[in-house]
């Protein structure tokens, strides 16, 4: 029997055409007759008797069985039960596509059209479908179910599909489609098909309240380039016990392992002034704004604690903030590493709603990192690799919806550039804003952190913000090996616009206040189907600084002791009235 869900059936069918190749024998054209080479087309008719038979299942009573049309091509499925799932045969012998291809295809998109829209923005001219409840009455009973120990981790379920062995297929929703390729993600434009969650959990968090829409205002972010001063003695080569420290042995020359110390946080002096210069940034950022809607600070940047707390002073600033990200050394359960940390806040409720992730992958520095850095004096340069002292332990991806219609994800610096595991989720999902958080050099265009984000704005067609702290930049530049650049993050999006955006000039705490706005696109599968999203665009950034400290007020004098001030030309009272603010 076909299954009753269309989230089991897109599951269990879209695991089957990956494994069989099925979609790269596909021939979007309707108009082709012929099968060369085995391909297969969909004519018009078949197209709209999918898109009747998904609308069919998405309106049908809750008590419902699926549509005849599914069921006719279920049939054509099980029937070829004995016949090969890979191609081989068939490209061998010439013999014809299988007519499962066609049944397995055209069951996709039955199943993605009874799903539109699902857990994401619904279309007015649709009422919300019952999977739409199940689903959200399945992620409440999944966020507040304990664990053995009887805890709470709020984790959303690891896959829509409710039968479907999540080990080996999970389904997610779907914001954007790929304009470019043929597979499986540009074939779908409301689920996407994930690994199973032994390769990457990943979570879908949903919002308890309606978000905020993107046609309000724009999304101002604050960027927090800390830390701007790194010293060498921060990285401290990572001893083991029983290691053979008095000499350097074979495999030590090649590989040895080093941790990062945050002597800019180290102490409760050091904690309390690092949250009083973000907050001077807030309070700066809200006076150019309507409101500051997030705050970002790189990779490594804070721990756990002062996480916490910086959100709340900042939330007690700026009431309409709507999520800090950061990178953080620790995780939600203190665990050591490298790790971001993501807060969102649900306006109506009060809610907030704190997760945290490792990274995916060491940092490896090589002589010549270490030798651009400045390093050398705390890791040897004897040493050929320095690799990253930071557990990895199960892989996480989380995906926030944070408007309406738009959802950020977050990668930790190496899973820019390392292709696996995440880049097959992020091009599936497809996020409207991904932000990458790095603990690097400048971002400029002919870097790796540019090229590996043009990878991702062109396909899925996400818009990716690079964003580094300033202190390895500072480090670099003092060298002066090479042509002096501040440029802390990077901005690239699906219509190739690039942006480069500089360290404010000056001395102290400094920050970026970026605006974005967002416009209706119209992406398209390569089954013809359209799908309206948004795409986020860049507006503008501004400078911002912390402000300057207020004076006390000076004590009263007597009468007898004040003396009359002199009065000055009126172009140097105006000088002096200014020195204060001048940057």
């Amino acid at each position: 029997m076909a299954p009753m869900n269309p989230l089991d059936l897109f599951a269990a069918v879209g695991h089957l055409c990956k494994v069989g190749g099925v979609v790269s024998f596909f021939e979007p054209s309707p108009y082709r007759a012929d099968n060369a080479l085995c391909e297969f087309v969909l004519t018009k008719e078949d197209r709209v008797l999918a898109d009747e038979a998904g609308r069919e299942w998405r309106d049908i009573e809750r008590d419902g069985h699926p549509p005849e049309e599914v069921y006719r091509l279920w049939d054509v499925l099980t029937a070829a039960w004995d016949e090969s799932v890979t191609p081989g045969e068939c490209v061998d012998r010439r013999t014809g596509p299988p007519a499962w291809w066609r049944a397995a295809l055209l069951l996709l998109m039955i199943a993605d059209m009874a799903c539109n829209r699902i857990m994401r923005d619904a279309m007015k001219k649709y009422k919300p479908s019952h999977f739409e409840h199940w689903m959200k009455t399945r992620y409440t009973i999944t966020s507040n179910r304990p664990n053995a120990e009887g805890e709470h981790h709020g984790r959303p379920p690891a896959s829509l599909s409710m039968l479907a062995d999540s080990s080996v297929a999970c389904v997610m929703p779907k914001v954007r489609v790929s304009g470019v390729g043929a597979a499986l993600r540009n074939l779908s434009r409301n689920l996407a098909l994930l690994p199973g969650r032994g390769e990457v959990r990943c979570h879908w968090e949903k919002p308890i309240n309606a978000p905020p829409s993107e046609n309000s205002e724009t999304l101002d972010i604050l960027l927090i380039p800390e830390p701007r001063r790194i010293m060498a003695s921060d990285f401290q080569p990572a001893h083991y016990e029983g290691e053979a420290d008095a000499e350097l042995n074979y495999w030590v020359r090649d590989w040895s392992t080093f941790r990062i110390n945050q002597s800019w946080i180290e102490g409760e002096r050091e904690s309390a002034q690092f949250i009083e210069e973000c907050v001077t940034l807030m309070q700066a950022a809200k006076a150019e704004s309507r409101a500051v809607n997030g705050v970002i600070l790189p990779e490594f940047a804070v721990n756990d604690a002062l996480f916490g707390a910086l959100c709340d002073r900042l939330k007690a600033i700026e009431e309409r903030l709507e999520f800090v990200i950061a990178g953080t050394s620790e995780n939600c359960e203190n665990d050591h590493g490298n790790h971001v940390m993501t807060r969102v806040w649900y306006s109506t409720r009060g809610a907030t709603l704190t997760q945290s992730r490792r990274k995916h992958h060491r940092w490896r520095m090589d002589r010549s990192q270490v030798a651009t850095y400045a390093l050398s004096s705390a890791l040897n340069p004897l040493i050929k690799n320095w690799w990253e002292d930071t557990p990895i332990g199960r892989r996480e991806l989380q995906f926030q919806r944070f408007r309406t219609a738009s959802v950020f994800s977050v990668l930790i610096c190496e899973e820019l550039a390392r292709s696996d595991p995440c880049h097959e989720i992020l091009r599936s999902v497809a996020p409207n804003l991904i932000f990458a958080l790095l603990m690097d050099g400048p971002q400029i265009r002919e870097r790796w952190p540019a090229q590996y984000a043009s990878n991702l704005a062109d396909d899925p067609g996400s818009a990716v913000l690079t964003f580094t702290s300033y202190g390895l930049i500072e480090r670099a530049n003092a060298q002066g090996h090479h042509e002096k650049n501040d440029a802390i993050a990077l901005w690239k999006d699906d219509r190739g616009k690039v942006v480069q955006i500089d360290m404010p000039p000056g001395q102290g705490p400094r920050g970026i206040l970026l605006s974005l706005w967002s416009e209706h696109v119209v992406d398209r599968t390569i089954t013809g189907k359209n799908s309206e999203v948004r795409a986020w665009r860049y507006a503008n950034h501004l400078p911002v600084y912390a402000s300057t400290p207020r004076t006390l007020p000076s004590p009263t004098l007597p009468a007898s002791k004040v003396r009359p001030q002199k009065r000055m030309p009126l172009r140097a009272r105006s000088r002096r009235g200014l020195a204060g603010r001048v940057r």
